[in-house]
């Protein structure tokens, strides 16, 4: 779509300080270095860099439109256009609200959860593709300046949106939902992820809850009847006894009072139910129960943890007025995407999964019950430092070796000093239950890489997974070069 400055001025609460309120993009960076004629430069202010000061970067990249804080131009910039906001990043929200309502009759569902978010975004896009055009959720843009990037992308044939919503500190969840302003919310789990800075699990779900914030009156919010935090919020799970008693936000409860809130999961109360699962090497079947018939599903993804994402991508693609036999046909077709869970047969016969974009104890726990649902000669898990774990950090990297001394794993592999405590736990646990169970500790990634290469075997299966910032996957890049 493309907007003109003084439309975009209107929507951020902008002043335009000179230029032509007619020029038109089509395309927002908040990066100096990307961009062109058609882009419009959006700096933040950060805490270590203030993306002000690259305007004039940004003019010698091609870019002739920017927003700014300072209320004046740059020398050597004279036909650039400006618009002045005094606070750039909730003018930037301002504007993706803006978008959205430009765009109000396209049904949205808004998802988030610790873990999974993803993938689930991913599976829920494709069953619902049978409607027609579905815009979905981007690279990263499922936080407070990506989110609104979204809304930019709404355009006149867009049939239905899945947005993926992410957030880390507090209020960042209820800022997001007042933007994209869905119809649908749905919520995959309560985990560990940014624990640090929320304090506790209901802290964590406070925060997740304010996704409804602005959901519509009557709207529909998805809850996992699997997790203990979420069924609770049910009318429906045997365990519900209000909301009163649930930590949130007011505007939250008030809001909470105007929905309609249905679970899935296992249990036999979940309006839409996942039985009789059957795991395999490469893929993992089960059957769905909705609103019509029991319904065979088949992914071509192993693991649990899909056929929960996959229940809701059904669940929500039947609410919003597709079949669910359309449905699961189209995830009959899903491939995982780069850095996550992705299976390679390597050259020399190796088997690797490729789960480096991101980590939790629960995606950790997914990711080692995915690795050894392989067949392969030995089962050799690499694991990183998890961040964000606050004071958790040490209890919950203990519980991942306990999950790695449980499982059939061979080898374990730690990187980085959090790490350490997996192999610790590991050790213990292994000895308590008679187990043999190589370990070697690395402090970093090149020591881990190191180690791993000189060892691997025909027949082996490699999982790589760690947080964002321990960057495995240049192990990944590694194996796939390795002769």
């Amino acid at each position: 779509m493309r907007y003109t400055v003084s439309e975009i001025a209107m929507g951020m609460g902008a002043k335009i300080l000179c230029g032509d309120p007619d020029r038109t993009v089509s395309a927002w960076t908040f990066s100096s270095k990307e961009g062109d004629a058609d882009t419009m430069f959006v700096p933040m202010k950060g805490e270590r860099v203030d993306a002000h000061d690259f305007i004039a970067d940004a003019y010698a990249h091609g870019v002739r439109v920017t927003s700014t804080e300072r209320g004046e131009t740059v020398s050597g910039t004279e036909d650039m256009t400006y618009l002045y906001v005094e606070d750039a990043r909730a003018g930037w929200q301002r504007l993706g609200a803006y978008w959205r309502e430009k765009h109000a009759n396209v049904p949205m569902i808004a998802i988030t959860g610790s873990v999974g978010k993803t993938t689930t975004k991913e599976l829920t896009a494709l069953a619902l593709s049978p409607s027609g055009n579905v815009l979905r959720t981007s690279g990263n843009r499922n936080g407070q300046l990506g989110v609104p990037q979204m809304m930019a992308e709404l355009a006149d044939d867009t049939d239905c949106a899945v947005i993926e919503m992410g957030m880390s500190m507090p209020g960042e969840m209820g800022r997001i939902a007042a933007v994209a302003m869905p119809d649908y919310a749905a919520i995959t789990n309560i985990g560990l992820s940014h624990i640090g800075n929320l304090g506790s699990q209901e802290g964590i779900r406070r925060e997740k809850l304010s996704i409804v914030n602005r959901l519509r009156e009557g709207g529909t919010l998805f809850v996992n009847g699997d997790d203990p935090l979420l069924r609770v919020l049910c009318p429906d799970c045997p365990d519900y006894a209000g909301t009163e008693g649930i930590l949130m936000y007011e505007d939250t409860r008030e809001r909470f009072r105007t929905l309609k809130v249905v679970a899935y999961g296992a249990e036999e109360w979940c309006r839409y139910r996942y039985r009789d699962e059957v795991a395999e090497e490469q893929k993992v079947s089960f059957v769905y129960e909705g609103a019509g018939a029991a319904l065979p599903v088949s992914l071509p993804v192993p693991g649990h943890h899909n056929v929960s994402n996959a229940t809701l991508a059904i669940a929500v693609a039947e609410t919003m007025g597709v079949s669910a036999e359309r449905a699961a046909e189209a995830l009959a077709t899903y491939q995982p995407m780069s850095m996550r869970g992705v299976r390679e047969v390597l050259p020399g016969g190796v088997i690797l999964i490729d789960d480096t974009y991101n980590a939790s104890p629960d995606s950790m726990r997914s990711g080692l019950d995915v690795l050894c649902g392989v067949k392969a000669g030995r089962h050799i898990a690499m694991l990183a430092d998890m961040f964000e774990l606050g004071d958790h950090a040490e209890s919950g990297h203990r519980r991942v070796g306990r999950d790695v001394a449980e499982r059939p794993v061979d080898v374990l592999i730690t990187v980085g000093e959090l790490s350490e405590a997996i192999a610790d736990e590991a050790e213990k646990r292994a000895a308590e239950l008679g187990r043999s169970v190589s370990i070697f500790r690395a402090g970093t990634r090149e020591e881990g890489r190191d180690l791993l290469l000189p060892m691997l075997k025909e027949g082996d299966a490699v999982l790589l997974k760690g947080s964002r910032g321990m960057k495995l996957d240049e192990v990944a890049e590694a194996l796939r070069r390795r002769e």
